[in-house]
């Protein structure tokens, strides 16, 4: 199946994220009590994310299409957590964490073949990732926009690399 989105990551600094996604990303973090996870970023990227496809008039009309042509993601992750923002213009910045050493990690590719012959999964590049995140009651799985490109390989690595040693810790 063809790709849905058209992804592209960058790697960047928490001071070059928008003002108002940082100011989101601190107050999640001073809510949820993760520290300064700005200033203590091991890594950070930002994805753009624009729809390749129209969505059919059933999907618009049951409400399950996605309104936006175009969202982004900043992906930032410390020696304990992962946090996610992702903005839209339909309904502005909703921002995530979890801890990385409660986390697991599923490749867009390993989630195709678990579906294989049953479902039609289109191809993608981001990261399904499966935590108890924050301010949920249980363990839930959340889909992280990654570009397939230099950067977004690089943040991927850098996160297998930040969970392995949480875990380890």
């Amino acid at each position: 199946m063809e790709r849905l989105y058209k992804r592209g990551t960058r790697s960047c600094e928490p001071g070059e994220i928008d003002p108002g996604t940082r100011e989101a990303i601190a107050a999640h973090a001073e809510a949820h009590l993760l520290g300064d996870v700005l200033a203590n970023s091991a890594g950070c990227c930002a994805t753009v994310s624009t729809r390749l496809y129209k969505p059919g008039l059933r999907s618009r009309l049951k409400g399950m299409a996605d309104p936006d042509p175009e969202h982004r993601t900043i992906a930032l992750f410390t020696a304990r957590h992962l946090v996610v923002a992702v903005t839209r213009p339909s309904a502005g910045t909703v921002v995530l964490s979890a801890r990385l050493d409660d986390m697991a990690l599923a490749e867009h590719s390993a989630l195709a073949a678990r579906f294989a012959g049953r479902v039609q999964v289109p191809e993608d590049s981001g990261i399904s990732v499966t935590a108890p995140w924050s301010g949920q009651p249980e363990r839930g799985s959340y889909y992280i926009a990654l570009g397939d490109d230099a950067d977004g390989r690089s943040f991927l690595e850098g996160l297998r690399t930040a969970i392995a040693a949480a875990k380890q810790s």
